[in-house]
């Protein structure tokens, strides 16, 4: 058996195109930061519910007086009987208290020639100065946010502002990774020296985390047809999204493939044509979705984060779950394989990208991603990148497209 050659923009595409969306719950907005929503949240009232005061001021009904009388004081939340008033009167007003109906203008209190208990003196000012008007920011009824949308601490303030306290959002995938192999200890072990310690699954652990998904660390399977089949059929039912890493090429210890195949895979692929992580499979066992990671950390960190993370993003209902790009002058020349794709680590700054250590690293290094700030994506058909060559680069701290605008 060999490896598929198919493409990194294919790998991702295919993997997309088979996500679906998990079911819907109904959480209280202090609980949905990072959630989905999964549908659209309309406005219950305007914002601003009446019109007020955008200063502590004068509150008058605009025309040639320049010497008007105060005959009432209205503080923020004073309620009060509606009422005219003339164009020789006015009120002192506070910021946010409701302005009488035939007022238009407020002028600051600083902003006045002259004030006294009984009258203000005031200069020029135009018509409708400092005056908030009833729903000018928004209307009720209007569509506040859409389906899909990610809900950050800003939408909840804005959901808060409507007295909106639950939302509908889609359920995040529960996720577990697993890795494999003999020689690998977790890190609260003692490792030989010819022992490695298990950096995959915290380091896919902890980019999970930091987009908003929950994962559990199943453990480390030996290079035993049995024992990964054991640990893989103890978490198969228990959650949506299953993660591997290692024995998941064709050597003699290799039986991820052929394990997962036999529980009813059915793969999207086998082998991305790529440098580093070629050795990686996505598919699906009924509807839990599978990624089989590569055992190198770099290969497999790489993978989940340009293909993984838009794939869950997804799944959770997200609309928008391309990496966004940024347009970037490289520095200096490198080399690259024209006949495979290649994801090449390098420093973003200030519109400007530097490919780390002239693209001359193992994809069992670590450093590499340390000193590196961001990837870029470099399909096949390429032999060198040239300086000045302007290229689209993916940060590690990123927001979301969407549309792929992710490969140069």
């Amino acid at each position: 058996m060999i490896l598929n050659n198919i493409s990194y923009k294919e790998a991702l595409e295919i993997s997309l195109k088979e996500a679906s969306f998990l079911s819907s719950k109904n959480i209280f907005i202090n609980e949905a930061l990072g959630y989905f929503l999964a549908q659209d949240i309309k406005a219950t009232k305007n914002n601003p519910s009446f019109d007020n005061s955008a200063m502590d001021g004068f509150g008058f009904k605009h025309s040639g007086s320049k010497k008007l009388k105060i005959i009432k004081a209205i503080y923020a939340g004073d309620k009060f009987e509606d009422f005219d008033i003339k164009e020789e009167n006015c009120v002192k007003i506070m910021t946010g208290a409701k302005i009488p109906k035939n007022v238009d203008t407020v002028i600051p209190i600083e902003k006045c020639l002259k004030v006294t208990d009984e009258y203000i003196e005031i200069p020029e000012i135009k018509k409708g100065a400092n005056v908030r008007k009833q729903g000018e920011d928004i209307k009720k009824g209007e569509i506040l946010v859409k389906k899909g949308e990610e809900i950050t601490p800003e939408i909840i303030a804005l959901l808060a502002s409507q007295g909106i306290t639950n939302v509908t959002v889609y359920k995040k995938p529960s996720i577990a990774i697993l890795s494999s192999g003999n020689e690998l200890k977790e890190p609260y072990e003692k490792a030989d020296e010819d022992e490695i310690y298990n950096i995959n699954s915290y380091s896919i652990y902890s980019l999970l985390k930091q987009y908003n998904f929950d994962t559990d660390i199943i453990g480390i399977a030996e290079d035993s047809y049995e024992d990964t089949l054991n640990k893989i059929k103890n978490i198969l039912n228990s959650y949506d999204v299953i993660i591997t890493s290692g024995g998941i090429s064709f050597g003699e210890k290799d039986y991820m493939f052929e394990i997962f195949k036999n529980l009813g895979l059915k793969e999207f692929f086998h082998g991305i044509l790529v440098k580093p992580g070629r050795p990686t499979m996505i598919g699906k066992i009924g509807k839990k979705f599978v990624f089989a990671m590569p055992g190198n950390p770099l290969s497999s960190f790489l993978n989940m984060f340009c293909i993984g993370i838009p794939v869950l993003r997804k799944i959770s209902g997200a609309k928008n779950y391309y990496h966004q790009t940024y347009l970037a002058k490289n520095i200096n020349d490198f080399k690259v394989n024209s006949k495979k794709d290649h994801t090449a680590l390098g420093f973003y700054e200030n519109g400007q990208w530097e490919v780390y250590n002239n693209y001359k690293y193992g994809s069992g290094m670590l450093k590499p991603l340390i000193k590196s700030n961001s990837v870029a994506i470099i399909q096949k058909g390429n032999e060198i990148i040239t300086k000045d060559t302007i290229l689209k680069i993916i940060p590690f701290v990123n927001q979301f497209s969407n549309k792929n605008n992710m490969f140069n």
